[in-house]
């Protein structure tokens, strides 16, 4: 029957093949009968409708982000990501079903004990040599079967040690998916700080630019300035005008990023309130060997990767184990009862059967299949140590670079900071030399254009700066949801063994 069907397939298959060859390239395609082949949404090999259905539409925004008012905080932020995000929901029930796998492994500790029965009806008809016996029978037989595997050279022991530590590394992977939940919020959070923070500042040049025009209209009517100098601070205005839109629209992108890491729809209204001040640098005055040496305790990806590891190190225990026989008991039984035309009085009789058995097997020769397994799990252990390896090697690569990144965030603050200041009093300086006539239109709109330009450099070396701060947090494994800076302490001492 699976080859039958298999062949109709193909048949299926080259028959519709046929009928794309068969025809020119000019003339009509051959579709199903119904099928309009005009619809620019018709789908050849069936017929539900594209997109998803909307019985499967389960996305919605329920209160409290029902309010646009709201100005929400980021561990307010944090707090509603872990409950909404589809992803931590994925994880969470991942390491029930390897929770229930380890169930499974268990329940071959113990017997297994199955009821069933059976019936049906016979017809007898038995020649002699002077007229035929004829018999009709029915009969149904209940039965209770025990197996209990006696021995087994310690697969059972490996499936579930195999099972344990892959609901161990699942359990890392929970942990390590709601930190990469809050680090997406966080970052998504401090980006959307940042545009709009620009867009202040986009805001803010528009106006000064403005001014500026309006000083060189009063210029113009008192003959002090040209009609060129009133050109370029018309062009000023529109190109600073051309900048706002921008501005907005980068905030409208990073407040759907934001909604989408919370696990709401990028139309739901959302605002939030700015961070009340930078992140802490302490964090810069330990050495990068600790902050290492912390990443090695805490992360939970290592984790991850090291008791996968010992997953696969019991699956080479549980391919050894499965070489060698295991012996089995197997106990029925059995009670058949018949209803016969010519049976025992009351034409009701039975049948009492039972039975215990204990067996085995070996395979003496199965072609190398089972060593070819040993040596694939064996493999597959030396795969998952060397992905260890390299998943350490990567964690002292992302600790040292977030560091390094966190550390120049931290000085080009300090210096956007400084060009900030000095960039402002280049243009009052200008504006008020220009305003006496000691400086043209082209130095004043040079130095507008250096102090807009040193504003969003400090906007974005602050946004820099919170993200570097969230970044190395999360390197080492110590993410906070409150964007303060990494907790410095010894580890704890280990617990005395009784």
């Amino acid at each position: 029957m699976q080859i039958k069907n298999y062949m109709l397939i193909f048949a299926t298959v080259g028959a519709v093949s046929w009928a794309y060859a068969a025809e020119p390239a000019s003339g009509p395609v051959r579709v199903e009968e119904g099928v309009d082949p005009s619809s620019t949404s018709t789908k050849l090999f069936t017929s539900q409708e594209a997109g998803l259905p909307s019985s499967a539409r389960e996305v919605n925004v329920t209160a409290p982000f029902d309010d646009a008012n709201h100005a929400w905080t980021l561990p307010e932020l944090v707090d509603e990501a872990l409950k909404r995000n589809p992803q931590t929901t994925q994880a969470w029930q991942q390491a029930n079903s390897l929770a229930a796998q380890l169930g499974v492994q268990k329940a071959q500790n113990y017997p297994t004990i199955s009821v069933g029965a059976e019936g049906g009806a016979s017809h007898t008809t038995q020649p002699t040599a002077d007229s035929r016996n004829t018999s009709n029978q029915l009969f149904i037989g209940p039965t209770v079967q025990m197996q209990y595997l006696l021995l087994d050279f310690g697969s059972r022991k490996a499936g579930q040690e195999q099972a344990r530590f892959n609901l161990i590394s699942q359990n890392f992977n929970f942990n390590k998916t709601l930190q990469n939940v809050t680090l997406n919020v966080m970052n998504s959070y401090y980006n959307l700080d940042g545009a709009n923070v620009r867009l202040e500042n986009a805001e803010t040049a528009l106006q000064l630019a403005d001014a500026v025009y309006q000083q060189t209209v009063i210029k113009v009517r008192a003959g002090l300035a040209t009609s060129t100098d009133l050109a370029q601070a018309q062009q000023s205005v529109e190109q600073y005008r051309y900048n706002l839109e921008g501005a907005r629209g980068n905030v409208s992108t990073a407040q759907v990023t934001l909604a989408t890491n919370l696990g709401i729809p990028g139309n739901a209204p959302l605002k939030i309130a700015a961070p009340t001040s930078l992140p802490s640098l302490e964090v810069l005055s330990v050495q990068v060997d600790k902050l290492i040496d912390m990443a090695f305790r805490q992360r939970p990806d290592l984790a991850a990767k090291y008791n996968s590891w010992r997953s696969q190190l019991a699956s080479v225990d549980l391919a050894e184990a499965n070489r060698w026989p295991a012996l089995n008991m197997n106990v029925g039984l059995q009670r058949d009862y018949y209803l016969t035309d010519q049976s025992a009085p009351n034409g009701v009789d039975h049948q009492d059967n039972a039975s215990a058995v204990l067996s085995f097997s070996f395979d003496l020769f199965d072609g190398g299949s089972k060593s070819y397994q040993i040596k694939s799990a064996k493999a597959l252990a030396e795969a998952a140590k060397a992905d260890l390896l390299n998943s350490q090697l990567g964690v002292i690569s992302d600790v040292v670079t977030n560091y390094v990144a966190f550390k120049t965030a931290a000085k080009q603050v300090d210096a956007a900071q400084a060009l900030l200041v000095a960039s402002q009093n280049s243009f009052d300086s200008t504006n008020i030399s220009y305003r006496n006539g000691l400086k043209n239109m082209i130095d004043v709109l040079t130095a507008q254009n250096s102090l807009t330009l040193a504003r969003a450099t400090l906007a974005s070396a602050r946004t820099d700066l919170f993200n570097a701060s969230a970044n190395l947090s999360n390197a080492t494994g110590s993410l906070l949801a409150d964007g303060s800076s990494i907790a410095i302490s010894n580890p704890p001492p280990a617990e005395a063994k009784p």
